[in-house]
């Protein structure tokens, strides 16, 4: 029987686990880091509250390039690092005697990088899926393991989407751990020539410019959705949060109207005039709602 570590820190790493666990195979470690070392996800899960349940104890590091003798005595043939954002070095991928598994929510070789479910979404793109994947010392370089496709509809949000991510990986570790015991490693090339690297976002990027085309407000909304931060705009220079937004039919109506401008406010929703139509804001952080003729 394998010998198996898993490393994680967010929700979805916690929904991998539990059906690892669930599982008759041999976990001989499972790594957290402590919630202030890991502030920078919103989706922080604590996987002690996961293996508690079924006996098992957490080892809670700040940096994992710090454990390398704790991995060494856990003699690990396979290392699981799944929602986990720190690098993980050279001296650690060479410890387990088959290798490291680690996943990606995008169709490697394209779109490595930061933030993939938010790219994604904001960038308007019709489909992506996660991939599951040997690590080598690139980023989300390794050979390709496992991979399915998704589809992201117009409806889909980044709190669906996310829940997309959680099923289809647990799913595609369901399906492919029996050949892990079995000692069948699958391992594809990724083509180098078709991937491209996706940056760290920054708050300003989250700041809707209402300028933009309703679609773009929409998709920038829906992408930044819980268990993300929430785009925003600004009001009385404040930060004013906005969770989702509908988009209206353009209309000749409102043509001599700047972009910004608050057409209308009826109980909670307020229409706001951008760049090739108007939106409604459905779903915000406005304590104070603006009035008609305002700019946001």
């Amino acid at each position: 029987m394998k010998r198996y570590l898993f490393v994680g820190s967010v929700e979805f790493s916690g929904s991998c686990l539990t059906a690892l666990l669930k599982m008759d195979i041999n976990i001989v470690g499972i790594m957290c880091p402590e919630k202030e070392a890991a502030k920078i996800n919103n989706d922080y899960f604590d996987l002690g509250i996961t293996a508690r349940e079924f006996g098992k104890e957490v080892k809670y590091i700040k940096k994992i390039k710090d454990e390398i003798g704790f991995i060494k005595e856990k003699r690990p043939d396979i290392i699981f690092v799944l929602g986990f954002s720190q690098i993980i070095p050279k001296a650690i991928l060479d410890i387990p005697q088959i290798g490291c598994i680690g996943s990606h929510p995008s169709l490697l070789p394209q779109n490595r990088g930061r933030h993939p479910i938010i790219w994604a979404i904001a960038n308007g793109l019709t489909k992506s899926g996660i991939t599951l994947f040997w690590m080598d010392e690139g980023v989300d370089s390794g050979d390709i393991w496992r991979q399915k496709e998704f589809e992201i509809a117009i409806s889909d949000n980044a709190t669906s989407i996310y829940e997309k991510v959680k099923t289809m990986s647990v799913e595609m570790i369901k399906e492919s751990i029996y050949d892990l015991e079995q000692g069948t490693i699958n391992r594809t090339k990724q083509d180098d020539t078709k991937a491209n690297y996706w940056r760290k976002r920054t708050v300003k990027d989250g700041e809707i410019d209402w300028r933009m085309s309703g679609k773009r407000i929409y998709d920038l909304v829906r992408s930044l959705a819980k268990p993300y931060v929430g785009a925003h705009c600004v009001y009385k220079e404040q930060e004013k949060k906005i969770w989702n937004v509908n988009m209206i039919n353009e209309s000749d109506d409102f043509n001599n109207l700047e972009p910004g401008k608050v057409i209308s406010v009826d109980g909670d929703s307020i229409m706001v005039r951008t760049g090739d139509g108007v939106v409604l804001l459905t779903d915000h952080a406005f304590s104070e709602l603006p009035a008609k003729g305002e700019y946001l």
